[in-house]
């Protein structure tokens, strides 16, 4: 007899998605998955789509099993804003960006920068690195943000990806918490620089610029006296470089701190995978090639080195769209070129190049 264990997962997923043509790879239910709409091998028709409609009343939703629900939502034809708010709700990313965006828009900052309030979030974040599929998270990095919740969003970004660094660099669970808390806060001041200089639609003016540039200083205003200093100098010199080209101190070498060198890797991948109103995203591979290539200068190449190398672990036998409109799976990621990985698609194993290339990353669902 099957236990729950042995049963196969199923999904909800919205009616108004399915399209004409789709051959079902399985049985699909409806919203409460007690009754069978639709057998395995059918064929989705316009009228079929319409009765169900009208069979799930209020409730324009079905249940589908987990193979299914994977193959539905990494069609083109299931809007990307959809993949997006399913993914990150089935995953708990939106349930901890709407807790970062609660605290972030709150005008008394003495009520809530004090540990009390941020370290429980530090740990929730850092156990959802620590229990959950890694793949799924950097999905969750990858998708577009709007600018509203740009600083929330970027924040919670760096604080994720601070945590699978202090995990790759063996470090106790404290300091794993200790750096996720300072991804958390790393740009805590930018809520002191005026909203329409933060939220440009643009790049910024020479003038604005400068005055961005004091976003650290404010961080460490914020931070003195309230947290670990390990948080406080990550938050002011995460833009700092080891050759003292950096800001707002221009120190270098060790004076940078090992928390501080760390969120200055996220940061930067966060930074480039997301999209502005004035660039698009980048895919996950052609920044980790931007990160190999050194285009990114003043790092600590031995942190850069292990972050390539644990990402490129992490993206193997990940899906991909290809140029070809196909789909096709990673199976190695060159580290001197990680924009032209060894795909799979079709039984054939070959290199991508610039005519047959990545075009997205399949997103990966809980």
């Amino acid at each position: 007899m099957d236990t729950e264990k042995d049963s196969p997962k199923m999904r909800i997923f919205p009616v108004e998605y399915l399209w004409d043509g789709y051959v079902l790879n399985n049985d699909i239910f409806n919203h409460t998955g007690a009754v069978k709409l639709l057998a395995k091998g059918e064929k989705i028709e316009k009228s079929r789509l319409d009765k169900l409609m009208r069979f799930s009343g209020n409730d324009k939703h079905i249940m589908v099993y987990d193979e299914t629900y994977r193959d539905l939502m990494a069609n083109e034809k299931v809007p990307l804003f959809v993949r997006q708010k399913m993914t990150e709700q089935y995953s708990g990313y939106a349930a901890l960006q709407q807790n970062v965006g609660s605290l972030f828009h709150k005008p008394d900052f003495d009520s809530w920068l004090d540990r009390e309030q941020m370290e429980p979030l530090a740990e929730e974040i850092t156990g959802k690195v620590v229990n959950f599929d890694p793949l799924t998270i950097l999905s969750c990095i990858s998708f577009p943000r709007p600018m509203d919740e740009g600083l929330q969003r970027h924040s919670l970004n760096v604080a994720l990806l601070n945590a699978m660094q202090a995990e790759w660099l063996g470090l106790g669970a404290d300091d794993i918490k200790l750096f996720t808390l300072a991804g958390l806060l790393h740009d805590i001041g930018k809520t002191m620089i005026p909203e329409e200089i933060l939220n440009a639609p643009r790049r910024l003016t020479a003038e604005e610029l400068a005055v961005m540039r004091e976003h650290p200083v404010y961080s460490d205003r914020l931070l003195c006296g309230k947290f670990d200093e390990n948080v406080r100098f990550a938050a002011r010199h995460h833009h700092e470089k080891l050759d003292g080209t950096g800001y707002p101190d221009g120190i270098s070498g060790e004076g940078i701190g090992l928390c501080a060198r760390v969120t200055a890797i996220s940061d930067i991948y966060d930074a480039m995978v997301s999209a502005r109103s004035y660039k698009d995203s980048r895919l996950p591979l052609n920044v980790l090639n931007m990160f190999y290539e050194e285009e990114f200068d003043g790092l600590d190449r031995r942190l850069v080195m292990l972050f390539l190398k644990n990402m490129r672990l992490k993206y193997t036998n990940r899906e991909v769209v290809m140029s070809n409109g196909e789909k096709g799976t990673i199976r190695y990621i060159p580290l001197n070129d990680a924009g032209h990985p060894i795909i799979q698609q079709n039984g054939i194993v070959r290199q991508a190049d610039e005519e047959w290339y990545c075009r997205e990353m399949v997103a990966l669902y809980p």
